[in-house]
């Protein structure tokens, strides 16, 4: 029961921690994790205090596998061809040189530490975190050419990280290390691994393609299908005594490119695999730095409790010197190997000392590092304790805070953040493609019975994208959009009294649309005040229904209501120009939506066949319900900003209000 309690606790943290990174963007999503790790070490859970602790053997099938899987599916394929020299270099070249050079200066500073031991260390502090850069680069203009080499060094030093550190810890365990015989094995495991890789995502394809010749399109199996795969394939290369980070790294490379060959083809699909992956992914990467979090406290306690060969203040020094050492070399790699044509924009000079500070201050260790050194066994082959266990897990815990501090409020200073200008065009793009999403999903679901419907509405977001492109920002024109909106509703006010006037409609019918109208007004008009809007929402419910004495003439109403909504539409054509164009046509589509759904309800009998106009308003309000889900894709994506965010939902809510307010 308390490791279930953990679980929730840790789940609750990481779903904080999402919620503060939207409101605090200045701290990435690791830092904030760590923080959230102390504060539930230091909050008392039952008598004993929280702790989570996992075999260290689990750390890599149950964190790494996945992780490398999914990071390795989803490269960037043509930027990792263009940029594979720099990237390979700093991925492999670098890694080892590093190991090597600082492991040896290690052994030497700290000669508790032995060799391969230090080696170890050094090789679990290889990978580079490509989550702390990713958030940086949302608030910076890392340069694209640059933010490429890093991407790609990431997931590659992934596996020569992995793989480094794995053959020191034998050789450690089994207390034999022979640098020409550990090439050797390394070479052969790592054929080895990467057959097997390949070999098993060859068997998977042509399993998915045998399940859908027999018809089997069901998403949640090719979903759990999918989960699966990294974890077997690393058992099972585990179990061959191959490199087993190699054959999962190589099976989601091979997996990139050959995921349309073997994935259902159906758009539902994939946008269900990569929301599972994404979650998953956020969820495991955020239960390592809560982890980390949780034991700093007790990690700070025995600092100066002589439990380790150095004192307190000299490992602080050794933390802030090996960080220093890697900042420093990933600087003279950069300066000595890559050339300034590599990374160099066409529109933006940058010179090589900056590029190279920008490369040195970004590589922040993560994830991968804690993962490894936690995974370090407890005793080995003669069983004795691992040497220097608990220190080696000091100093790459503390070589990560001091890392993830660096890039986070370091880096910055070093480049330019983004202009509102920037981020605007970024907002805008993200909300292009969340149109041609809801688009796709529309299209892949059309059928014989509401292909005409369905083009209508895909007819009406083919404008918005189009005209989309015209406009300045995605702020300006949801605004504009919402205001004439909110006016629209005076509009269908005026209508109304004009026919009351006229003696063509009843009063009763003529007051309930006038109390409707003047509180969907207030209602609209109150801005992003999310408060304001519920309270003048039920006042609208309340006013509109308490007090109606006798039922409204369903025809009646009807004929009202078409006549308020051509009113609408012809006053909308009326104040067209070419700069509004794209709101206006937008709410003229809407209107006419509206108008011809209106005898949904009081005009037929259940029984009666589905109405033309029902199913377009149908469809139109799936559309809606897309729309608000690839919002908060992007949101979370950190694509499109709260305010963003909050304001597309608030201007969906406000259409939908417009169709169903009658």
């Amino acid at each position: 029961m308390l490791t279930f309690e953990y679980v929730l606790i840790l789940l609750a943290a990481i779903l904080l921690s999402n919620l503060i990174n939207r409101f605090m963007p200045v701290l990435s999503a690791p830092i904030i994790q760590i923080l959230l790790g102390v504060l539930i070490r230091l909050i008392p859970f039952g008598a004993f205090g929280f702790e989570f602790e996992l075999e260290p053997e689990l750390f890599f099938v149950l964190f790494i596998a996945p992780l490398v899987f999914y990071t390795s599916m989803n490269l960037d394929k043509k930027a990792m061809w263009k940029m594979k020299g720099p990237i390979i270099g700093s991925a492999v070249a670098l890694v080892i040189l590093t190991v090597i050079s600082v492991g040896y200066l290690v052994n030497i500073l700290i000669p508790a530490i032995p060799l391969a031991a230090a080696f170890a260390l050094i090789a679990a502090l290889g990978p580079t975190d490509d989550v702390a850069v990713d958030a940086v680069s949302k608030r910076v203009n890392v340069p694209p050419r640059i933010m490429n080499i890093l991407s790609g060094e990431s997931i590659i030093n992934d596996a020569s990280g992995i793989v480094s550190f794995q053959f020191a810890t034998a050789a450690v365990t089994s207390g034999a290390f022979s640098l020409s015989r550990a090439a050797g094995q390394f070479f052969l495991m790592a054929l080895g691994g990467v057959f097997i890789g390949l070999a098993f995502t060859w068997l998977r394809s042509l399993f998915v393609n045998w399940l859908r010749s027999l018809g089997v399109q069901n998403v949640t199996l090719h979903i759990l299908i999918g989960v699966l795969t990294p974890f077997i394939i690393y058992m099972i290369a585990e179990a061959l005594s191959t490199s087993a980070i190699l054959a999962v790294f190589a099976a989601g490379i091979s997996h990139s490119f050959m995921r349309e060959k073997f994935n259902p083809e159906t758009i539902r699909l994939n946008i269900s695999q990569e929301s599972v992956w994404s979650v998953l992914s956020f969820t495991f990467d955020g239960i390592v730095f809560i982890i980390l979090g949780t034991q700093l406290p007790d990690i700070l306690k025995t600092i100066n409790s002589g439990r380790y060969s150095i004192g307190g203040w000299y490992i602080a020094l050794h933390i802030m010197a090996l960080t220093l050492i890697f900042a420093f070399t990933r600087f003279i790699w950069w300066i000595v190997t890559v050339r300034k044509k590599t990374y160099q924009e066409p529109d933006v000079c940058i010179g090589k000392i900056k590029s190279g500070i920008i490369f040195s201050l970004a590589g922040a260790r993560g994830t991968v590092t804690l993962v490894s050194v936690m995974s370090i066994p407890l005793l080995l082959s003669d069983g004795s304790e691992f040497p220097q266990r608990d220190l080696i897990i000091l100093l790459a815990s503390g070589v990560i805070v001091v890392s993830l501090l660096i890039t986070n409020f370091i880096l910055p200073l070093f480049v330019e953040r983004k202009t509102e200008t920037e981020r605007n065009e970024k907002e805008q793009e993200a909300y292009n493609e969340i149109i041609q999403k809801v688009i796709d999903q529309l299209t892949a679901e059309v059928t014989d019975e509401n292909r005409i419907e369905t083009n209508k509405v895909v007819r009406n977001y083919f404008r918005r994208n189009t005209d989309m492109h015209k406009s300045r920002t995605v702020h300006r024109v949801m605004e504009t959009e919402r205001e004439l909106l909110a006016e629209s509703f005076l509009w269908e006010k005026e209508n109304t009294l004009a026919q009351l006037n006229e003696g063509t409609i009843d009063k009763a019918i003529a007051e309930h649309f006038i109390k409707m109208f003047d509180s969907l007004f207030a209602m609209f008009s109150a801005g992003n005040n999310f408060f304001v809007k519920i309270w003048r929402f039920m006042k609208h419910i309340i006013r509109i229904n308490v007090g109606r004495r006798s039922p409204l003439d369903n025809e009646k109403v009807i004929a009202l209501a078409q006549s308020n909504k051509k009113f609408v539409i012809d006053k909308l054509r009326q104040m067209k120009t070419e700069e509004n164009s794209p709101v206006i046509e937008r709410l003229i589509s809407l209107h006419e939506t509206a108008a011809v759904g209106y005898q949904r309800v009081r005009k037929r009998s259940p029984l009666h066949p589905r109405a033309k106009g029902d199913l377009v308003l149908e469809l139109t309000m799936k559309a809606f319900r897309l729309e608000r889900t690839f919002i908060q894709e992007m949101f979370e994506a950190g694509r499109i900003s709260w305010r963003t965010a909050k304001e597309m939902r608030g201007n969906i809510a406000t259409l939908e209000a417009v169709l169903q307010s009658e």
